[in-house]
């Protein structure tokens, strides 16, 4: 047999179905069908069970019967962030009956299974979610969209303002450090990353930089701005609508942040285009219609958008210096360097 190693994508996929079928027994599911979803970092396996379902619900957040399994990605998170991931997601669905994934225990009661395969080297860890009914909005959405994304987030913020997170929990952290020195899903150390960027980029960048330390420094990182944020919720990928409402999904970027970092996020899509303006309004307003922002935070927002297209920029420079094929990862990294460029001639004019 070959090693997996030598296998194609498809031939690890297909030994991956092996690691779902045991996490899937842990779960009382053996009979369940499964199917993969994506493979993109975890490994996502959409499973349908014939079993007696007990979230119907009247707003229909879940799919009757159906799953959300992940085989979490080796080495990019540790089973302390998934496992405060899934607590902070059970926190919100029990305690404020928000629309996001619930995370579904084990049969001894576990949030977290590990699995193992002859034939897969590293045991894995897993987990299950009930499977969020929705839809994405993508390039159509528009103002109204924005103002329901603002509404939840205010609420997702205000939950994760009084949380009391475990003690031993060891979330990823989006401070200076987090943000702009460390780029995880390469797994190559920080120095190497910025020593990679191109001359034209390494000016903007650190003045970009600098200016963030100086913000950070001034908000702080007490409770009114800072805490368990989603990180990677936009309309254009893991916000999902259904019936005109709202429910976030894919929470494998969360982790401690700045309020004002989320909101920069929701928005990073739509930085180009002609309806941006309307957009962000309809975004603020709701949110602040629930939740206050002091400090003078909002006017951070255009910052901790340059500062999110440094952190795109040092992943999507260094993938293309690793793979110069992927001319897409090129592109973007020019879009972050152009987006980072204008911000700068708005600052100095």
């Amino acid at each position: 047999m070959r090693s997996y190693e030598e296998l194609t994508r498809l031939g690890r996929l297909r030994r991956m179905r092996d690691l779902a079928q045991s996490a899937l027994a842990s779960y009382g599911l053996s009979s369940a069908r499964f199917a993969l979803a994506r493979c993109s970092g975890n490994v996502l396996y959409r499973v349908y069970s014939e079993g007696p379902e007990e979230h119907t619900r009247a707003d229909g957040l879940f799919e009757p019967g159906q799953y959300l399994l992940r085989i979490h990605w080796l080495g990019y998170r540790d089973k302390d962030a998934v496992e405060l991931e899934l607590e902070w997601l059970t926190a919100m669905r029990a305690e404020r009956d928000l629309p996001v994934p619930e995370p579904v225990r084990t049969c001894d009661g576990a949030l977290l299974v590990r699995v193992s395969s002859p034939d897969v080297p590293d045991p894995r860890y897993c987990s299950l979610l009930h499977w969020v009914r929705g839809r994405r909005i993508g390039d159509r959405a528009v103002a109204k969209h924005y103002s329901e994304q603002g509404q939840l987030m205010a609420k997702m913020h205000d939950f994760s303002q009084t949380w009391t997170m475990p003690e031993r929990a060891r979330p990823r952290t989006y401070d200076w450090n987090g943000l702009l020195r460390e780029v995880p899903a390469l797994c190559l150390p920080v120095d190497d990353v910025w020593s990679l960027l191109p001359e034209p980029y390494l000016g903007p960048f650190e003045s970009v930089a600098g200016q963030v330390r100086q913000a950070m420094e001034t908000l702080g990182d007490g409770a009114s701005t800072f805490g368990m944020i989603h990180a990677d919720l936009g309309v254009d990928a893991n916000l999902l609508f259904w019936r005109g409402r709202p429910r976030a999904i894919d929470f494998d970027e969360s982790g401690l942040g700045y309020w004002i970092y989320d909101l920069a996020v929701a928005l990073e899509h739509c930085r180009e285009h002609e309806d941006f303006a309307r957009n962000r309004d309809a975004l603020l307003d709701s949110y602040c219609e629930l939740r206050a922002l002091p400090g003078g935070q909002l006017r951070y927002l255009g910052l901790f958008l340059a500062a999110l297209d440094v952190h795109i920029g040092l992943w999507a420079n260094a993938v293309a210096c690793i793979h110069p094929d992927r001319k897409s990862v090129r592109r973007r990294a020019e879009r972050c360097l152009r987006l980072v460029e204008s911000h700068l001639e708005g600052c100095s004019s």
